[in-house]
């Protein structure tokens, strides 16, 4: 959906120079819908999309949108099929009130949240189902046409891409390339018009880094230099992703807040690169300040599964990969005994 951000004008480049369709019923301009053909052409899948006309982003940019019930209302009449998918992207609200008011719909796939749902709700309406998640995740529902037409739908579940079970496609890569590329090199212009020196970004921000922390615990540092986690930076750099923002909040220190120039460069070479101790226990200036008094963060499973999500990794089991962090040096410590 943040495509509509674009304009009106980079939208129809966008349709008449890839063969990619825009689909939405209620975007003047653009197809308004898709006839898919299922079961060996036997069954009509009619699909479309609307668009909330008060999201505040529509509000800022050239585009005309219109009336979203009307619109699925004339298709639903006007096109013959045998199911009506509909993607609503708009909040819970025209969600509901575009169910109510189009009566039509089969099945609604919500287009701006990536909360799963294991239910469909009871009562007669169609299932709303989401399956966005970053692309990490696919909902699916099984269906079949009863002896009055009527359609009805399974539970939704949910599947995990794997992504390298899907072949790459040359032609994307190639754009994901040249975005990265675009990209590395207008944060590098940025940076360097605005770079600040490990000293500077000590005696102004909330987070000192790891050579801070060394000074008062080296042995705690050395053991940290060994795990994964000081290579988060390297691991997103062999991906050419150290400037993705989507990756920096968890591969990088800081990024979540109070974030310095030096931070948004994500080379590996930046004071914060990695999962350094302050991802885990907190900003530390405060601590660097005085030790005896202000305390760093412990470590609970929220700590870890603020990055370690269900859906980035779903292998995660904080009792039993929080011993990869152990080094003994702290054995009266519960938890992370790196602390």
């Amino acid at each position: 959906m943040s495509e509509i951000a674009w304009g009106e004008k980079k939208l129809k480049h966008v349709t008449e120079n890839t063969g990619m369709d825009i689909v939405c019923a209620n975007l003047p301009g653009f197809k308004p819908y898709t006839v898919v053909k299922k079961n060996n052409g036997r069954t009509n899948v009619l699909v479309t999309a609307v668009l909330d006309p008060a999201l505040p982003a529509i509000g800022k940019r050239p585009l005309t949108i219109t009336d979203p019930v009307s619109a699925l209302r004339r298709i639903n009449e006007q096109v013959g099929h045998d199911l009506f998918v509909v993607i609503i992207h708009g909040g819970p609200e025209i969600i509901s009130a575009t169910i109510e008011q189009c009566p039509g719909i089969d099945l609604v796939i919500d287009g701006t949240s990536d909360k799963f749902v294991d239910k469909h709700p009871a009562g007669g309406h169609p299932p709303v189902v989401a399956n966005n998640n970053q692309g990490m995740s696919v909902a699916y529902m099984d269906f079949e046409f009863g002896d009055n037409g009527s359609v009805d739908f399974s539970d939704p579940r949910q599947i995990r891409v794997a992504v390298d079970e899907v072949k790459e496609d040359p032609a994307v890569s190639g754009l994901i390339r040249e975005y990265n590329a675009r990209r590395e090199a207008l944060q590098k212009r940025s940076s360097d018009a605005a770079r600040i020196s490990a000293t500077e970004l000590e005696s102004h921000a909330h987070y000192v880094g790891s050579e801070s922390c060394r000074l008062c615990h080296p042995a705690n540092n050395d053991c940290w230099a060994k795990t994964r986690h000081a290579g988060a930076m390297e691991s997103l750099s062999a991906r050419s992703r150290q400037n993705d923002p989507n990756c920096l909040y968890c591969h990088m220190t800081g990024m979540d807040k109070n974030s310095s120039p030096d931070m948004l460069t994500g080379t590996a070479g930046s004071a914060m690169a990695g999962v350094q101790c302050e991802a885990c226990h907190g900003p530390g200036r405060e601590h660097a300040g005085d030790p005896q008094n202000e305390h760093m963060l412990s470590i609970n499973e929220n700590t870890c599964t603020r990055c370690h999500t269900e859906f980035r990794d779903p292998g995660f089991n904080f009792h039993l990969d929080l011993d990869k962090l152990n080094c003994g040096i702290c054995p009266e410590q519960t938890g992370c005994k790196a602390n």
